[in-house]
């Protein structure tokens, strides 16, 4: 168990979710390991995270861990508070099913068949805006199923079902009444 102080960056800063010293974390953390973060006097939902490559260029201050800003409001993480940090088993946190939403695109079953390809072995959590074939295809995570229940975040397996949602089509009703009507009513 690490207790870190939190900080959080912006996209624009770094493009990585998380950005952390690994050697702040233990020998046993290496890349690409899930980590689940969280308040100690918080009942929320933990988030998990993937540990990025691992580069010399990390500009993060000893003992200190930083979530991209979006992330860290979307599960109440408070800046500048103390947050837990485990290595998690990534058997333990496989998500069930993942429902990725996109709209003003067409996907085939080719492009299905690579995003999950491409999903496999990674982390998700809600809200996370997915790009794929530098930029052309775009999904959000929308939900995440895991044991039965709805997760806030897991770990995509070979066995999760991705389910595709389009938010394009949508349906508008028009109901338009003629004024001969309005006139009956009236006189009556």
């Amino acid at each position: 168990m690490n207790k870190l102080k939190l900080q959080s960056h912006q996209k624009n800063y770094r493009e990585e979710d998380l950005l952390v010293n690994v050697k702040d974390l233990g020998p046993d953390v290496k890349e690409n390991d899930v980590v689940e973060i969280y308040h100690p006097e918080d009942d929320l939902p933990r988030l998990l995270l993937q540990i990025p490559s691992t580069k010399d260029d990390v500009t993060v201050q000893k003992d200190t861990i930083s979530i991209e800003q979006s992330i860290a409001s979307t599960f109440q993480l408070r800046i500048y508070k103390d947050v837990i940090v485990n290595k998690v088993d990534p058997k333990a946190v496989a998500l069930e099913l993942v429902e990725l939403t996109f709209k003003d695109q067409y996907l085939g079953r080719s492009e299905m068949w690579r995003i999950k390809k491409n999903l496999v072995d990674s982390v998700m959590y809600i809200n996370k805006k997915l790009e794929f074939c530098a930029g052309s295809i775009r999904c959000q995570v929308y939900e995440m199923w895991a044991q039965g229940e709805k997760v806030a975040c897991g770990v995509v397996t070979d066995d999760t079902k991705i389910v595709y949602r389009s938010s394009t089509s949508m349906v508008y009703l028009f109901i338009q009444m003629s004024s001969d009507e309005c006139l009956a009513t009236e006189k009556q």
